[in-house]
């Protein structure tokens, strides 16, 4: 799951015009970011962008900053392994 700090209708916009097949989850007040690390403040403009693989018992496998939208994806399945 995506999530971040726009409003559902920008990002049902933006996910239409891209493409996106999945949904995006949105974290206007910051909460979300700020539990996990990719905001320090409720006053951050943008998150840090991160990636958190859970396991399935709700439990953190593995959180790592994003650098490489490229190799996200490979990172996160790595992360299951």
């Amino acid at each position: 799951m995506g999530i971040t700090f726009s409003a559902t209708e920008d990002l049902k916009k933006w996910r239409d015009e891209v493409g996106l097949p999945s949904d995006l989850l949105c974290d206007t007040d910051k909460s979300v970011a700020m539990a996990y690390g990719a905001a320090e403040s409720a006053d951050q403009e943008r998150p840090s962008r991160m990636g958190v693989v859970i396991g399935p018992d709700g439990k953190v496998i593995d959180a790592y900053a994003v650098d490489d939208a490229e190799g996200h994806a490979a990172r996160a399945l790595g992360g299951l392994s």
